[in-house]
């Protein structure tokens, strides 16, 4: 069948370089749907993987229904499928699981359906570079989550070079935007600032570039890392002070008109901190609240809980996504 393999290379390769993300999910879905039908497996088992992979991080919808439709699906895929594909979705899978609160440590792709280790040494040892891609990319992006830099840049680290081969997936981007977010995090909460900081801005070249392409998919992260990096000066310069404050509400405003509630909640988070080191207690307050409340409505249990221990003298109110 055409249909799936040409919706694949389209929808899950091509149309985010220039759309939104969330302008992809559909047409995925026809591709996993069609595939089925037409006996297409292989092809509808990538159109699943790369369905629900996108459908996570664009951010456009609550995590417990992503866990729901994940089910549905694995439960389609494993009738006849390949295993490939079905390893593609675990990633994806286990993440959700994760930042709903029911995994041992939700920072490690380890749980219900994988375990992170195991899954990459099978990735490697297959020389499935895309799966590879896909676990340390979404690793990277739940230990930066969850505060655990060291463990986000050292996945991303692993993965720099694989880009050229696994040209296309919404991957690279993800890889690219949590890379530069975590070295910033430790340009600030290590002694090798300069070492940090000049990987981080490596990041920022990619997303001028992808920004003109496609700004509702890159302006927002764009604006982060140019906010995170005018922080790290805020201190001594009133310029870079006013950088960093404008470029953070710029970008919280920027993921939430594009539908990126999940970036719209870190970029509130990182304000929340610039604001407090600052000295600015109000407007600390107002953002860390705001960071938990969008959290609350992507329906990540587990960040809200860890924001509400870090600061326990904050009124929170949990709303999380029905």
């Amino acid at each position: 069948a055409i249909m799936p393999r040409s919706y694949l290379m389209l929808y899950g390769l091509i149309i985010h370089w220039r759309d939104n993300i969330g302008t992809t999910l559909d047409p995925l879905l026809n591709g996993f749907k069609e595939g089925l039908r037409s006996g297409d497996i292989q092809y509808a088992s990538f159109s699943a993987a790369f369905y629900i992979g996108y459908r996570f991080h664009s951010g456009q919808a609550a995590i417990h229904t992503i866990i729901q439709q994940q089910k549905m699906l694995m439960q389609e895929l494993t009738k006849d499928a390949q295993e490939d594909p079905l390893d593609m979705v675990r990633p994806t899978q286990q993440a959700a699981i994760n930042l709903t609160g029911l995994s041992q440590d939700p920072a490690v792709l380890t749980g219900e359906v994988m375990d992170e280790e195991l899954l990459l040494k099978s990735s490697l040892a297959s020389a499935n570079i895309t799966l590879e891609y896909i676990i340390r990319a979404t690793a990277a992006c739940l230990a930066y989550i969850f505060d655990d830099y060291n463990r986000a840049a050292m996945h991303s680290q692993n993965i720099q070079d694989i880009a050229e081969k696994s040209p296309g997936i919404y991957w690279i981007n993800l890889q690219a935007f949590y890379d530069g977010m975590s070295s910033y995090a430790l340009a600030k909460t290590t002694t090798d600032c300069k070492k940090w900081r000049k990987r981080g801005r490596k990041t920022i070249k990619k997303f001028v570039r992808w920004m003109k392409d496609c700004p509702s998919n890159n302006a927002h992260k764009l604006l982060l890392l140019k906010a995170e990096d005018a922080s790290l000066f805020a201190a001594k310069s009133k310029k870079k002070k006013e950088m960093a404050d404008q470029s953070y509400n710029a970008a919280i405003v920027s993921a939430t008109d594009s539908g990126f509630v999940n970036i719209a909640a870190i970029a509130s988070e990182r304000a929340a901190e610039f604001y407090m080191n600052i000295g600015e207690v109000e407007l600390f307050s107002r953002h860390i609240v705001q960071s938990h409340k969008l959290y609350s409505q992507w329906g990540a249990v587990s960040k809200c809980e860890c924001i509400a221990k870090k600061y326990p003298g904050i009124a929170f109110n949990a709303q999380y996504a029905q």
